[in-house]
């Protein structure tokens, strides 16, 4: 998850499920070069954190930053450099930037991303060493981007229209709770509860440098588009969605190998930048 697979106050309130950027999607300062890396062996369990952040303007309140942290474990399988990664979601908290806002994403919610395959390898990158002036070989792994499309079945995924109506055949109750699409609930400043029917589409890439054989982390670029269903107060029925924060420093992760008999419970009380190399 993530997700991350989005609303803020006044619903623009859903979240990225999950995914920011990586400096103009490039590698900055190197050259790179691909091969096997068969001296490294990255497969097993890893937990992941994913940060996010987007800049939001919230109606009474202003421009905010908003920060999400999506918890995910990973079963990776390599094959030389090329690895077969099996994604599963936990948890994803959102801070809006203000406490006039809490916006909370279900557990029916999380339940229903299921476990999401994609791909990644391995490069070998020669990076300059700016205090010595010379080239300090590194390993990247590279997660190309990967597209989910919540509360809806799009034939395709990358380009398609969303719907932006409940009874277009395409949208479907994902989270099975009696509502279209995906919901997420929203709280403004204590007085107003609600629930926003949403469906979303969700894009990243990753790209990890590899710390040591348990540890990684990187930069995430995403992209999200997010249309609104409906809501289960009028006043929280329109809305826009945030902007990305260029700031790569925000929009990263973390990756730790662990035991294969931990789960998502134990997962969420990790602390990343402890365990960090």
């Amino acid at each position: 998850m993530s997700w991350a697979r989005r609303i803020a106050v006044f619903c623009f309130f859903l979240v990225p499920l999950i995914f920011s950027p990586l400096i103009n999607g490039q590698v900055v300062d190197e050259t790179s070069s691909s091969g096997a890396q068969t001296d490294l062996d990255l497969s097993g369990v890893w937990a992941m954190v994913q940060i996010t952040s987007e800049i939001v303007r919230i109606p009474l309140v202003g421009e905010r930053t908003r920060t999400t942290a999506t918890h995910l474990r990973l079963i990776i399988e390599q094959s030389d450099d090329a690895f077969s990664v099996l994604e599963t979601h936990c948890a994803t908290n959102i801070d809006d930037g203000t406490i006039m806002v809490n916006t909370t994403i279900p557990d029916a919610f999380m339940h229903s991303l299921g476990v999401t395959e994609r791909s990644a390898h391995l490069e070998l990158v020669a990076k300059i060493d700016q205090s010595k002036g010379n080239l300090s070989p590194e390993r990247r792994i590279f997660f190309p981007w990967n597209t989910q499309v919540l509360g809806a079945r799009l034939e395709n995924p990358d380009n398609e229209t969303l719907p932006t109506d409940a009874a277009d055949s395409r949208v479907f109750d994902q989270d099975n709770d009696g509502h279209p699409g995906m919901t997420v609930r929203v709280e403004i400043m204590g007085l107003i509860n609600g629930e926003v029917y949403v469906v979303q589409r969700n894009r990243n890439r990753l790209i990890g440098t590899v710390i040591s054989a348990g540890f990684i982390r990187g930069t995430i670029e995403w992209e999200t588009e997010q249309v609104i269903l409906g809501a289960s107060s009028p006043f929280l029925a329109s809305g826009g969605q945030g902007t990305p924060n260029p700031d790569p420093e925000r929009n990263f992760f973390l990756a730790r190998r662990i035991d294969q008999m931990l789960d998502c419970a134990d997962i969420q009380q990790m602390d990343f930048i402890l365990l960090g190399d």
